[in-house]
């Protein structure tokens, strides 16, 4: 028998990550479909093709599960959102390509968000501190996209404007009072940016503190 044309088996650790994401995707399916207190344990179990027993062996109940199934998501949404974008675009356009594929993340499982919005805002240890850090991140790449932009103070200020109008924008699309959160995004940001760099900002009279 020819071994090398064998596939190599695959390790423990690869069996078990591959199976805990089979268990993210399904919950994710189930919790879009059937929404947090609809959905059960023995039926994401099921549709990972699992035993109940592995998932709470991955996750420790319902409510990791949903952290950890849009932790992951976003995460990708920010890999992509803030990788490095083609030269010359000016910084209030690669703000407005940030916030659009960041957004893309939520309104592509709208009932998930929504639930997730609910949850994260008093997410317990380890969560919280990692849903903290996805703002930092943005935030880090917002002080060093727009250098050339503002001084560090007033950017550093901007930054956090700019995650405000996010978290606004996204919060009248959850709840239906607003359907374009991208378009009010760059309207806010836009005007917000306009009136840090202009004569009479605070930071050029040096009245920021």
């Amino acid at each position: 028998m020819n071994t090398f044309n064998q596939e190599s088996p695959m390790s423990r650790a690869d069996q078990r990550a591959q199976t805990r994401q089979r268990i993210l995707d399904a919950a994710r399916a189930r919790f879009e479909q059937d929404g947090f207190e609809g959905a059960s344990v023995r039926e994401i179990a099921q549709e990972a093709g699992v035993a109940a027993g592995t998932v709470i062996m991955h996750f420790d109940g319902k409510a990791e599960l949903l952290h950890a199934a849009l932790f992951e998501e976003l995460e990708r949404a920010l890999d992509e959102a803030l990788a490095p974008q083609a030269e010359g675009v000016p910084f209030v356009d690669a703000l407005d390509a940030v916030g659009e594929r960041m957004f893309a993340a939520y309104t592509a499982r709208p009932t998930l968000s929504r639930v997730l919005l609910k949850e994260s805002l008093f997410a317990p240890a380890p969560w919280a501190e990692r849903f903290v850090g996805q703002h930092q991140r943005v935030h880090a790449w917002i002080q060093a996209r727009g250098a050339e932009e503002l001084p560090p103070d007033a950017l550093a200020l901007f930054g956090v404007a700019w995650l405000s109008f996010f978290t606004y924008a996204l919060l009248a699309w959850a709840q239906g009072a607003h359907p374009s959160p991208v378009g009010l995004l760059s309207r806010l940001s836009r005007q917000h940016l306009a009136a840090a760099a202009a004569p009479s900002a605070p930071w050029r009279q040096g009245e920021l503190g």
